[in-house]
C-alpha cells in the first residue's frame, strides 16, 4: 500500500514540474511578445496572433498531463 501511496505523489510531482515549465514557458513567451511588439510594432497584431498559438500549445501540454496524471492516479 504504501508503494502506490508512493508512485500516486510521484505522478502528481510529475503534473507540478510540467505546471512550473509552463508557466515558465508562458512567461518567456509574453516577454518575448512585448520585446518584439516594441521592435517592430507594424507587426504586433502577427506577433500576437503567433503568441496566442504558441500558448494554446503550451497549456495542450498542460492538459495531456492532469489527462494522464488523473488516469495514473485512478487507474493504480
Amino acid at each position: 500500500m504504501l508503494i502506490v501511496t508512493a508512485s500516486k505523489m510521484l505522478v502528481i510531482a510529475g503534473v507540478m514540474t510540467t505546471l512550473a515549465g509552463a508557466a515558465l514557458g508562458t512567461a518567456v513567451l509574453f516577454a518575448s511578445y512585448i520585446l518584439g511588439a516594441a521592435k517592430n510594432p507594424e507587426e504586433a497584431e502577427s506577433l500576437f496572433n503567433t503568441t496566442l498559438m504558441a500558448f494554446a500549445l503550451v497549456e495542450t501540454f498542460v492538459f495531456l498531463s492532469f489527462l494522464i496524471a488523473g488516469l495514473v492516479y485512478v487507474l493504480i
